[in-house]
């Protein structure tokens, strides 16, 4: 038997551990796709990145607000830690018959600043392709500011993550996705707000903003930053909102986006549905947490 020197052992050691740690270390955003080393082998469609099956596994049933109107947007997390908070809004909103889901949520990088990234292609979910609703897109397309990204759509899991939801509960309903970046500029916010609420049937079209809350901080301090945010919120106060940082929530501009579309719509009732903290959901004690605020207007 031959035996090997100490050092061809530790090499071999260290190769194994690179091969092992190579696979296990794929990108999380695709640990749940067909190939999360090609995120495009599907041409057609668009992939939900996010997709966690145990998401959509005993799903708890929630009681649903008997709200004196029918619901016309929402405000949901898109840190799946908080997935049954995602549940609970769309068992709320379920019931409605909508044609037309317009999703919003930030483009985390923003890198391309004041620019809002949208998609004409469909997604693939795992219940079912999702249509995309090409002519509202497409009529969005036609300001300079709004661009065509299939990628970022994808990878933008304020997008993505929420996506599958769409599916599940609004079946048939067509949806316009929509990432916003930090810089989007008032004056062209204005515009985006505009067209959305000329080419829809507003009563039959669902508004959703995919905004996550106060980042890195402690759970006291992080429910103080989320009164402040509640009550600014609660009020429109959509100049405050546009002041705030990652202490109260990481994407002003999509708040101030469905605030304006629910002002220009006329849906003037706000519902504060949850709140909560990755700290209060994990059970684990953090020195830095996330919160997550569900509202309804209606």
């Amino acid at each position: 038997m031959r035996i090997l020197k100490p050092l061809t052992v530790l090499i071999i050691f260290i190769a194994a551990g690179l091969v092992f740690f190579a696979g296990a270390g794929i990108d999380s955003k695709a640990e749940n796709s067909e190939s999360g080393l090609n995120l495009y082998e599907d041409k057609e469609n668009l992939q939900c990145l996010y997709y966690n099956e145990k998401d959509f596994v005993g799903i708890k049933s929630f009681e649903v607000k008997n709200l004196p109107g029918s619901i016309q947007g929402c405000i949901l997390p898109h840190h799946l830690t908080a997935s049954e908070m995602i549940h609970e809004v769309f068992q709320n909103v379920e019931r409605n018959k909508y044609e037309t889901v317009v999703l919003i949520g930030p483009d985390h990088e923003s890198i391309q600043k004041g620019k809002v990234f949208t998609t004409l292609k469909n997604w693939q979910t795992p219940v079912g392709i999702l249509e995309t609703d090409a002519e509202i897109t497409s009529r969005l397309l036609e300001s300079s500011f709004v661009l065509e990204s299939d990628e970022k759509l994808t990878v933008e899991h304020s997008i993505s993550g929420i996506v599958p939801f769409v599916k599940y509960y609004l079946g048939d309903a067509k949806v316009v996705t929509l990432a916003l970046t930090r810089q989007t500029r008032a004056e062209d916010l204005e515009t985006l707000t505009d067209i959305l609420c000329e080419s829809i049937d507003r009563e039959k079209t669902l508004f959703i903003a995919s905004v996550d809350f106060s980042h890195y901080l402690d759970l006291e301090n992080a429910d103080r930053m989320d009164l402040i945010s509640m009550d600014a919120i609660e009020n429109r106060n959509i100049d405050k909102i546009m002041s705030f940082t990652n202490d109260n929530l990481d994407s002003p501009v999509s708040i101030a986006a469905i605030l304006k579309i629910m002002n220009k719509l006329n849906a003037d009732n706000t519902c504060l549905l949850n709140h909560s903290n990755t700290e209060l959901i994990t059970k684990t004690k953090m020195k830095e947490t996330t919160s997550y605020l569900t509202y309804l207007f209606y």
